[in-house]
């Protein structure tokens, strides 16, 4: 069955508005172009597609579309979140086994030293990095960027911390050493029992005064350099998918920060893990001095982060090393994301300056400012005239 050349242009034309990511004349076989006139009285030397035909094509194109989403959708994904995909699917099979698996760092860490001594250090990776990677390995026994060393150069300081860890989108593993706290000792000083612990999070670092952050494989650690293990407090709805998402493990409020409203409900200041924003599980402090580190809280396993190094300073600590690295693959990406974020942020709270500036200036110069009661404003004198 033939059709004629404006009944054909009418068919093409709505075709090619389905499929416009291909060029329906080539995949008619060399169908005449819509532009070409011919006479009214001519015939198309191409049949007319069934509704067979058309029907399959259509399903053909939606496929390739829905392809294209998931590969995408593959791409965009993080290294880690590929890896926590391809281990969901795999822990339904109960005969897969976890293999451990040995993390390349880019750098050097002053918590995992390459010549620690006394210590089988033949396959390259400090026994306590391994038995920390070997909680996940999966995400863990990857490639690790260094984004932070206090040793490396950025110095023990807070506000240099949340430079580097606001607006990272990837995985970060954060970990802080310290001595008790001085100030909080009951005893005498001893800074000789060091503490080092941390936290392991998917979520991105932002400023809040609320708790965020909801994936439940986080998890807080500490490192026992005398018994060369690793404790690890795993979040309570681990792998408890009926409740998966449902509480809240970061926080992190500087005063000065760009997410300051003035609320005085108690909330602590500076960034803490697990617990409450007035009573954090793990709290670090502005000044890295007087942090605390609890023994139990409603979101994670309980257990001494301080590993009893906190009996005689009530759990308190000062900080002395930080080091945050990102885990898993995909670093350029994401430091350009964080870097793109920061740029839309510091644009924002500079156009919500200039606009609070033009807003004074208008009250000014309208006679409302200073203006009280049934008084004039600081320029009413102009309309008494």
């Amino acid at each position: 069955m033939t059709i004629k050349s404006s009944d054909e242009a009418e068919l093409l034309a709505r075709l090619q508005s389905q499929f416009g990511d291909m060029n329906v004349n080539v995949f008619l076989n060399g169908c005449p172009n819509n532009d070409t006139t011919e006479d009214d009285d001519s015939e198309s030397s191409i049949e007319e597609p069934t509704p067979e035909e058309l029907q399959a094509w259509q399903e053909a194109q939606f496929a390739r579309g829905e392809m294209r989403l998931q590969t995408k959708e593959i791409l965009d994904d993080a290294a880690t979140a590929r890896r926590r995909r391809l281990r969901s699917e795999k822990e339904e099979d109960k005969d897969w086994e976890r293999v451990p698996a040995a993390p390349e760092l880019d750098g050097t860490s002053i918590f995992f030293p390459s010549n620690a001594d006394g210590m089988d250090l033949a396959a390259g990776v400090h026994p306590l990095l391994q038995k920390l990677v070997n909680f996940d390995p999966e995400v863990l026994g990857t490639h690790w960027r260094c984004l932070y060393s206090s040793s490396g150069g950025d110095g023990v300081s807070f506000r240099n911390l949340i430079d580097k860890i606001r607006a990272y989108s990837g995985s970060t593993m954060l970990l802080f050493g310290g001595v008790p706290s001085a100030t909080r000792c009951l005893g005498d000083t001893n800074n000789s029992k060091q503490v080092s612990l941390g936290f392991f999070t998917f979520d991105t670092w932002t400023e809040s005064e609320d708790m965020f952050g909801s994936d439940d494989e986080c998890f807080l650690f500490a490192l026992d350099y005398e018994s060369n293990d690793v404790k690890v407090f795993p979040s309570r709805l681990r792998g408890n998918a009926a409740k998966k998402g449902t509480k809240k493990y970061m926080y992190c409020n500087p005063s000065s920060g760009a997410a300051r409203s003035g609320k005085t409900d108690g909330s602590c200041h500076g960034v803490g893990f697990g617990g409450t924003p007035s009573r954090p599980r793990l709290h670090i402090t502005e000044s890295l001095e007087e942090c605390r580190a609890l023994s139990y809280d409603a979101l994670f396993e309980d257990g001494d982060l301080m590993l009893g190094k906190g009996s005689e300073s009530l759990n308190y600590f000062d900080v002395n090393e930080i080091e945050v690295w990102a885990v898993g693959g995909d670093f350029d990406e994401q430091l350009a994301a964080q870097a793109k974020q920061k740029e839309i942020e510091l644009a924002t709270l500079e156009h919500a300056r200039q606009v609070d500036k033009r807003q004074l200036l208008e009250h000014i110069e309208n006679g409302f400012a200073w203006k009280s009661y049934n008084k004039p404003g600081l320029f009413g004198h102009r309309d008494s005239r």
